[in-house]
């Protein structure tokens, strides 16, 4: 149930349009009548062409800011840090193109109706005339690379389309045989970021061309007639109309040069719907929800309120206005996790800001990967929402950063093993970019993603994966870590220079800075760092110099420590904060998603937390979309089910468009923002929920931990816990009624729910349901 987003009209704007995908290939339907637009994206379609130098921060560079860092002088070390230390902007994701499908004799319509059922994956508009009845179904399927097209008329021989493929990038379009189009071109070679102001954002062909593309649409009638024109293709007299489209560019490989022609594009393409066209319609669909289900499950979420008998974008207003609808929140739940598998698959890229579906020529923060939260954040539910086999290409893009991150670690930080800063691209820039200290200088994304992609192991207890692809990322961030890391006089490892992800702090003299040393979050990050690289070398049975110095130093970083305001302080001395109420939450990465705070350890450092979030909340943080989705995760850690749906309340009224999609604000700081969607609060958002039912992290199975009294009675279906066991929960009146665990392999379990007092324990066979039935 609530496993449906429909509505009344056609989307009039991006935020509207519904959104298909197979990990590799983005649309976003419309659902216009009589001109439908379906926009189009490829995950490898960037601008750039992987030539970017990097820049090399002279050894006695590092040395002078240390040294100001050290004396106190906190701006000047900042000043010179902007000046030399930093780098160029990403390059950008780019829209690949628009396929636009004109009903020719639709002049007015009536009894429309779109719809994304996902449980399918597959979208269905359908109106009326005066004298018919159409119906529009398309899919995006990931076995067979190809958007999937089928409009039906329900009255025989009169359906008249007039069907085009264009594009916002350079393209050329002609036709090689009848009922094909075939569109190429080449990307740009550079696109500058949105918030730089230039004359000539969009560079073509200098230095040299971007990467050849194609874009190949062929289209199969039921009776009627082909023709092709410089407009596009004209279906008349059919019964019903079948396009199929895919696309490819000369994206290689992030150290391989691009591919110019768009010759063999058009090869890779022709011989892909060659294949497709080998098949029925209803075999390509047939195999699109059968691979779709096998990925995303019969996972389910239920608070006993059956699909509503209103259209989504009614039930979302109807919310913000105050009313409740305890059904929109397990549909929230159910669009994310299809939106999870629609932009992360085996063999794309991972989910960018933006997942995989973007409109703009120079999106926000260029649509990159941004490692400070965001990409982290898009991959928090795919272990306990039972989503792994999305999780690859998060694994490959770590793997790709540890090869390209060394030549960064050498020349920018002069340490062994491999860094990355809070920008990534498509050619896995792992420097600063350029702009301010307070974002762009931040060493420590390898270390999160080396912390993110343990989640991996941790879900599916895969030695041999964790040997051979996650391992070798951790041991490389470890190396770093061991490098950065210097002796202080307190007989403590610091960082230095160091930032807390796009804050300032006021120094003694009230001038904003944000270089000091010693962040919590740096030194949060590599505690955690250390503890799993420490775990994976004792499940692997590794135990060498490199093991010995990291359990050293990890007894001898810094403590986390409680600031004046009774909160856990984000820098290394308790400065005052210029902002308050900064979005980010970065200092409490320590609870969560990370473990070394915890109920079981130190409350006083727990209460810390909520301190900080407090303050935070007091002076107007939260309400950024993925911000919000924090909070929601935060106060489940909390076990505060009441505040979680709080905010998971608050980021639906105030960070949700129609389509559902979590929008970013501007924020105020500089030239071009817009308001944006970003995936990152989507994903975030149902972390939140499934960690309000399921939390496994400090190794016992916690049963509704978080959940708040509105959600008195409920259901839970093949949620995931650590150690890969799939657990069911149902509940009345807030307490577990049902649970059934299954594991993949034979273990003990303990398991802890509300009103039981200590966890009990269960031994679970392999493959086999354990049922338990609480009494009370």
């Amino acid at each position: 149930m609530n496993t449906k987003l429909w509505y009344r009209q056609p989307a009039e704007s991006f935020r509207e349009a519904l959104p298909l995908g197979n990990g590799s290939m983005g649309a976003m339907v419309y659902g216009k009548v009589p001109a439908e637009e379906v926009l189009l994206n490829l995950d490898t379609f960037w601008s750039g062409t992987g030539t970017g130098e990097e820049k090399v921060v002279p050894r006695e560079g590092l040395r002078q800011v240390r040294e100001l860092v050290f004396g106190g002088n906190y701006k000047a070390a900042q000043e010179y840090l902007e000046k030399d230390m930093l780098g160029h902007y990403n390059e950008s994701y780019m829209p690949f193109g628009i396929l636009k499908i004109t009903y020719s004799d639709v002049e007015s319509y009536k009894n429309y109706m779109r719809m994304l059922d996902l449980k399918t994956a597959v979208v269905t508009t359908g109106f009326q005339t005066e004298d018919n009845e159409y119906r529009n179904e398309m899919f995006l399927s990931y076995p067979d690379q190809v958007l999937a097209v089928r409009i039906t008329s329900a009255v025989r021989k009169n359906l008249n389309l007039r069907i085009s493929l264009s594009s916002r990038i350079r393209y050329v379009l002609n036709a090689e045989e009848e009922g094909c189009l075939i569109m190429t071109g080449n990307a740009p070679s550079h696109v500058e970021p949105n918030y730089v102001k230039i004359e000539d954002p969009i560079t073509y062909g200098d230095p040299g061309p971007g990467m050849a593309f194609c874009g190949y649409l062929r289209v199969r009638i039921q009776g009627g007639t082909l023709s092709f024109g410089q407009d596009g293709i004209k279906v008349e007299g059919a019964s019903a109309a079948e396009l199929y489209f895919t696309a490819a560019d000369g994206y290689e490989g992030y150290k391989k040069p691009v591919d110019e022609a768009a010759k063999h594009c058009v090869e890779k393409c022709d011989k892909r719907l060659r294949q497709v066209f080998s098949r029925t319609y209803l075999e390509l669909r047939t195999r699109h929800i059968e691979d779709y289900r096998s990925v995303y499950k019969d996972t389910e979420f239920d608070l006993g309120e059956p699909e509503q008998a209103v259209p989504t974008d009614v039930r979302l207003q109807n919310l913000k206005n105050g009313a409740e609808d305890k059904g929109l929140y397990c549909l929230y739940f159910h669009y994310g996790r299809y939106l999870m598998v629609s932009s992360s698959r085996t063999g794309s890229q991972p989910a960018n800001l933006q997942g995989i579906w973007s409109d703009s020529l120079r999106p926000a923060w260029s649509s990159n990967w941004t490692t400070n939260i965001n990409i982290e954040m898009n991959y928090w539910p795919a272990g306990m929402c039972n989503l792994m086999e999305c999780y690859e290409p998060l694994v490959k893009l770590v793997e790709e950063l540890s090869d390209a991150g060394r030549r960064t670690a050498q020349s920018q930080c002069r340490c062994r093993g491999w860094a990355a800063n809070h920008n990534v691209d498509l050619w896995r820039q792992t420097d600063p970019v350029d702009g301010l200290a307070k974002y762009a200088y931040w060493p420590m994304g390898g270390v999160w993603l080396s912390g993110q992609i343990y989640d991996y192991y941790k879900y599916t207890q895969d030695v041999q994966y964790l040997r051979t692809h996650i391992y070798p990322a951790m041991r490389g961030a470890a190396l770093f870590c061991l490098d950065w890391l210097i002796p202080g006089e307190d007989g403590r490892y610091h960082t230095c220079p160091s930032t807390s992800p796009e804050n300032v702090f006021l120094d003694d003299a009230d001038q904003p800075c944000s270089v000091s040393y010693s962040s919590t979050l740096d030194i949060a990050l590599i505690r955690e760092l250390f503890k799993n690289f420490i775990d994976a070398s004792e499940k692997l049975q590794t135990e060498d110099e490199i093991v010995s110095q990291v359990r050293e130093r990890l007894a001898h970083l810094p403590e986390y420590q409680i600031g004046k305001y009774g909160q856990l302080q984000e820098w290394i001395l308790d400065f005052e904060e210029a902002d308050p109420g900064h979005r980010h939450f970065s200092p409490l990465f320590a609870f969560h998603p990370g473990t070394t705070i915890h109920k079981y350890d130190d409350p006083k450092l727990v209460d810390a937390c909520r301190a900080f979030i407090q303050r935070r909340l007091e002076y107007g943080g939260g309400v950024i979309g993925w911000s919000c989705a924090w909070l929601i995760n935060l106060y489940a850690r909390l076990c505060d089910g009441e505040n979680a749906l709080q905010y998971l309340r608050q980021l639906l009224k105030a960070s949700t468009y129609e389509n559902l999609f979590d929008f970013h604000p501007p924020l105020g700081e500089g030239d071009g923002e817009y308001e944006t969607f970003q995936i990152d609060g989507n994903l975030g958002g149902i972390s939140g929920i499934a960690n309000m039912l399921l939390q496994s992290h400090l190794g016992v199975i916690e049963l509704l931990p978080a959940l708040p009294a509105e959600w008195e009675h409920g259901s839970v279906r093949r949620l995931l816990a650590e150690r890969g066991v799939s657990v069911d929960i149902t509940w009345r009146d807030g307490r577990v009624l049902t649970a059934d665990f299954i594991s993949d392999i034979a273990q003990e379990i303990d398991v802890i729910y509300p009103c039981l007092n200590e966890p009990v324990r269960i031994s679970l066979k392999k493959k086999e349901r354990y049922y338990l039935a609480p009494e009370y």
